[in-house]
């Protein structure tokens, strides 16, 4: 992984940050969010009493 940062006193300073993209990290993190959406739901849906 590289870092690289472009910037001074006088202006924006911007951190660029390059590596590999992981699909499976992105696949994990999607699950994750549908069951814990499906969770939620599940307790919303018990506790209005539907």
């Amino acid at each position: 992984m590289s870092t690289g940062i472009i910037g001074g006193a006088d202006g924006p300073t911007v951190i660029f940050v390059t590596g590999q993209f992981h699909w499976i990290a992105l696949l994990v993190g999607a699950v994750a969010a549908v069951v814990a959406a499906l969770v939620i739901y599940l307790v919303w849906k018990k506790k209005s009493g539907r």
